[in-house]
Formats: C-alpha cells, structure tokens, sequence
C-alpha cells in the first residue's frame, strides 16, 4: 500500500522508485506553520517523507484563513502546530509528525541536527538568523521562503556550497507584515510549492545553486539573482555562530506568513 500511494511521482523519471524510497527516509523540520509552512508541511505528507517535525507558538485567527489553507473554522483559536499535525496524520498516517506549541529560538536550535532539511516558514529575521547559524553549524540545507502583497521569494542554503543567509544579510531589520501590507492569498502557496520543490531536489541529490528568485504573481515574472558566497561571512566563513547564543533564547512571538 505504500509505494502505491506514491505511484503517480514513481513514473516520473526525475523519482521513480528508488528515489521515493529515499524521500520515504527523509526527515524534515518546518519552522512558521503560516500560509507557507502549513501548505509545505502538507506537500511534504503527500509528497512520502518519513518525519515532520512543527514549530510555532502561534494560534490560528480568522484572519490567516484566507491563506492558510491547512486550517477551517473549526480549528479557530487552537495552535497552528498541533492542529497541522493533527490534520496531517489524517492525510497520511505513514508520516511520523512531531510537533512543539513554541517559538523557535536559540534553545531548540538542537531540533536542526535531527533532521535533514529544514524549511522556513517565518517572516521573522532573527528566527532566519537563528535557523541559518544552526544549519551551518550542523550542516544542514534548509530553504528560506518569505510571501508578502502580490511578491514572494526563496532560496537554498546548502552549508559548504552556496551562500547563506548571513552572506546578504549583515543584521536583522522589521519586515513588512501581512496586516498592514497584505498578501493575496495565492502566493504562500505558490512559494510553498517551489520552496518544497527545490527541497525535494536537495533530498534526493540533484545539484542546487545558491541563487535567490523573485516572483511577482501578478505579472507573472519571476527572476533570478546569483548570490555569491561571502569571504568575509560572519557565519559560513568565520564559523561565528551568534544567534546561538542564550540572548536569543525566549526571543518571543514570531511573526509567520
């Protein structure tokens, strides 16, 4: 019953059966079960990985329905983590869900060196930050994906091979939200899908650069930008794992997409 369940990826000729086999050992943590986490965490079940691990400290509001397509009516005010995990044992009870009613800081930064790839779906610098220095410190892939108005971006960080995060980015800044600039409600999912996509390649070995692309949903045009990995990095260069450290555990409520 198992492989049959993934028998329409197993004819495709970038899978096929050795391939799934390989998805169906993988281990994955998802950080934000926002608009982007939660349709991620939800490909990544029906798509056949052995493990999801959640995190988020939020709870599900009527406004994050319009977007946050894993979650209804029924689930208002309960947490995002525990309800996605719920929902998702249901779509495909072969996947081991574990999941944490808390905020990703610095103390949970050891979850990263249990998995094998880590998908980000906060909006949220620090917690970036955070996933970025563990990633690199235990190395680990892990996709950053951010959805915000009509735009959304993402990109692979592969420790040793592409640039990171902290290579284009020097500090944490505030980043728009989605109660005051928007977001329609197409374009977490939109990322969701090419962030799992790209994740997917990662898992099973297919060679990934350490570009960052752009999509504008409502012109359709998507762009690429080559990010070169950073000589003078603070963190995949000089190995300087700040955002490790105790002042930023208990960094408090995240904002997710």
């Amino acid at each position: 019953m198992e492989m049959i369940r993934y028998s329409r990826q197993i004819v495709l000729k970038y899978i096929g059966e050795d391939n799934q086999r390989k998805l169906l050992e993988k281990s994955i943590l998802i950080v934000g079960l926002g608009g982007t986490g939660s349709t991620a965490a939800e490909m990544f079940s029906r798509l056949g990985v052995k493990k999801l691990i959640l995190v988020d400290r939020d709870k599900i509001e009527i406004t994050n329905l319009h977007r946050q397509i894993l979650y209804g009516m029924d689930d208002l005010k309960k947490y995002k983590a525990e309800t996605a995990a719920e929902k998702l044992k249901k779509i495909n009870p072969d996947v081991q869900v574990e999941f944490y009613n808390e905020t990703f800081d610095s103390s949970m930064a050891w979850l990263v060196n249990s998995v094998d790839l880590v998908f980000d779906g906060t909006d949220n610098m620090t917690t970036r930050f955070i996933i970025n220095d563990a990633c690199d410190k235990y190395g680990k892939p892990w996709i950053f994906t951010s959805a915000i108005e009509m735009y959304g971006e993402f990109k692979a960080v592969i420790p040793g091979k592409t640039s990171c995060y902290a290579c284009f980015n020097s500090e944490p800044t505030e980043l728009p939200a989605c109660e005051v600039s928007g977001v329609l409600n197409t374009v977490p999912t939109i990322i969701a899908s090419y962030g799992v996509n790209l994740a997917m390649k990662i898992l099973l070995d297919y060679k990934i650069d350490g570009s960052i692309y752009f999509i504008d949903s409502f012109s359709f045009e998507i762009n690429r930008i080559d990010i070169e990995r950073n000589n003078k990095c603070r963190c995949c260069h000089e190995k300087d794992y700040k955002y490790l450290g105790k002042e930023y555990s208990g960094i408090g409520k995240s904002i997710l997409l």
